[in-house]
């Protein structure tokens, strides 16, 4: 009877150790700093129905390279250098602070963004996720140390510019969470308003369904994976959630989202929406993949989003 015990308890700590072993691959493919690379976002489009956008997407980015700018740091609270890019606008009608998604930067997710907020008046400081770019740190933590950042900028643009301009937190995909999350922080009152385009709930929810979805496997293997990135990221699945935060705030809150996103899907601004306490809207945009509603009904949702900004920013 003993040697059956043995062997039970060796399969049992093998697969444990394998469970492990596939929790931490997956925290380094995921989690951990990659090479920028500005146009993947464009070549993931290449040959699909979003290919047609990519020649105005290009024409948007030329707006962005022929500006001049400007960069600029702050120190996050845990000692990470934190970078971004300054757009000075002489209009000064208020800042525009840009957080952008997932592997990503603000180059590459809100070229069709920039002109029209420079158009409107603002400034644009388009920031550098932690663990992007040219902001230092090696983890990046789905929005749960990113939104404490948000809020650092949110305090630099008040000593910069001063309490009387006021402030637009603008998201997209991992940034739109990261602003709805920052929302329910106490952030200086000078911020006025969040725009959160294709933003999820919580890391919790976008790691099961990511793991539904692409790899077929439960949400229950998420014990695993929050152990892990408490263990090498220093952070928790658990640590954020952009409904408890919409519950409190203060702040009027736009939602955008394509309702054929694959990758988060439209339920989460929904869910976000019915949590938002105060002023809200939201706009669904038909047969828009992740991060294109812009493109795909971009008439209607710049005059929507405009119109928000024009209510709550004046």
């Amino acid at each position: 009877m003993q040697p059956l015990i043995l062997t039970l308890l060796g399969i049992v700590l093998l697969a444990l150790l394998l469970y492990f072993a596939f929790c931490t691959v997956l925290l380094f493919l995921f989690l951990r700093r990659q090479p920028d690379d500005p146009d993947s976002f464009l070549r993931k489009m290449e040959g699909t129905p979003m290919g047609q956008y990519i020649p105005t997407i290009r024409e948007e980015r030329d707006w962005y390279n022929r500006h001049a700018k400007e960069d600029v740091w702050i120190e996050s609270d845990d000692g990470l250098r934190l970078h971004g890019v300054l757009f000075s606008n002489p209009a000064q009608r208020g800042v525009a602070i840009l957080c952008h998604g997932f592997h990503s930067s603000s180059y590459a997710d809100f070229s069709c963004a920039f002109r029209p907020l420079y158009d409107m008046g603002f400034t644009l400081l388009a920031i550098d996720q932690r663990a992007h770019c040219q902001s230092e740190g090696t983890w990046l933590t789905m929005g749960v140390k990113e939104r404490m950042d948000v809020r650092d900028w949110c305090i630099w643009t008040l000593e910069r510019f001063g309490e009387k301009t006021p402030v637009l937190l603008e998201g997209m995909s991992m940034g739109a969470a990261t602003v709805l999350m920052a929302a329910g922080l106490d952030l200086p009152p000078n911020v006025r308003a969040v725009c959160a385009d294709c933003g999820y709930t919580s890391p919790r929810d976008i790691f099961a369904s990511v793991l539904k979805r692409a790899m077929h496997l439960p949400a229950g293997l998420l014990f695993g994976a929050d152990l892990c990135c408490r263990a090498l990221a220093g952070f928790s699945i658990d640590g954020a959630d952009a409904r408890e935060a919409l519950k409190h705030t203060r702040l009027p809150v736009l939602l955008i989202h394509g309702e054929a996103d694959d990758f988060v899907p439209c339920e989460m601004s929904r869910q976000n929406f019915a949590a938002a306490a105060g002023e809200k809207e939201l706009i669904t945009v038909p047969g828009a993949t992740h991060g294109m509603s812009f493109l795909v009904e971009r008439e209607r949702v710049e005059q929507e989003w405009k119109a928000f900004i024009e209510t709550h920013i004046g």
